[in-house]
């Protein structure tokens, strides 16, 4: 689940994972042009970094020992996942991914920062396994991020349940999930935590982090956002602050 900065191939501003492509792409400029690749000619992960094996950026030593626990917690979750995810989200996860496992998190884990949602939703992170990809608010987020100047797949994104809920509805946070999540959090030490949603803001609360509330891109996709507006960037431009030396 390590996936090695030296493995993935810089691209204009933008690193691509040459596994996840079916094919090479045309010249690259920008994360536009990145976040614009067609998933039914170039792949379903064309646009991230990630997929389902190939979860956590290591680019530090120190990163390998800190995968290396994620990838044991991951083991934990797939051992007990009815526990873990609530036994209703966990059926309906099985029902909804095209990928094999179950969602858990995706990013750099010595970035320090740590954005953390509500649950994996049904069109993106609950058929890819890739937290905030692929659906409306998932791709709002990157496009947010890249026009601040941070690379999403640099920062450690992960949610509160990690099973998307029926009908993309959560039902209340199983006990096991905020343990999890706990968990989770104590391997990572996050420099920078920031809950994206109530939902994130309330879990995070009940286990006593201190997080950094932002709206949810999915409060501004109903609201018809789907590009990076002023509202939105100053919203989440508290994140470029965290970010350090890896910003475009």
């Amino acid at each position: 689940m390590l996936l090695e900065l030296k493995r993935l191939r810089k691209v204009g501003e933008v690193y691509l994972n040459p596994r996840n492509l079916k094919t090479a792409p045309p010249l690259i400029r920008d994360w536009r042009d990145f976040l614009s690749l067609d998933e039914k000619t170039y792949g379903v992960y064309a646009r991230t970094i990630y997929n389902p094996s190939e979860r956590f950026l290591v680019i530090e030593k120190q990163d390998i020992s800190v995968g290396k626990g994620l990838m044991e917690l991951y083991q934990e979750l797939l051992e007990n996942p009815t526990y873990f995810c609530g036994e209703e989200n966990y059926r309906y996860q099985l029902q909804v991914r095209e990928f094999k496992g179950l969602p858990l998190a995706n990013g750099w884990p010595g970035s320090g920062v740590v954005l953390v949602g509500e649950a994996p939703g049904r069109r993106g992170c609950g058929k890819t396994g890739i937290c905030f990809y692929r659906d409306a608010s998932g791709m709002l987020l990157r496009k947010v991020l890249f026009a601040l100047g941070v690379n999403p797949d640099f920062v450690y994104i992960t949610n509160v349940v990690k099973c998307n809920p029926p009908g993309n509805r959560l039902r209340g946070v199983p006990e096991g999930a905020l343990e999890f999540l706990a968990e989770e959090l104590e391997i990572l030490r996050p420099k920078a935590l920031f809950a994206v949603g109530r939902t994130a803001e309330r879990a995070l609360g009940e286990l006593g982090f201190d997080a950094v509330y932002i709206r949810h891109p999915a409060w501004y996709v109903r609201r018809g956002v789907r590009e990076p507006n002023e509202e939105i960037l100053k919203e989440y431009r508290v994140i470029t602050g965290a970010f350090g030396e890896w910003a475009l």
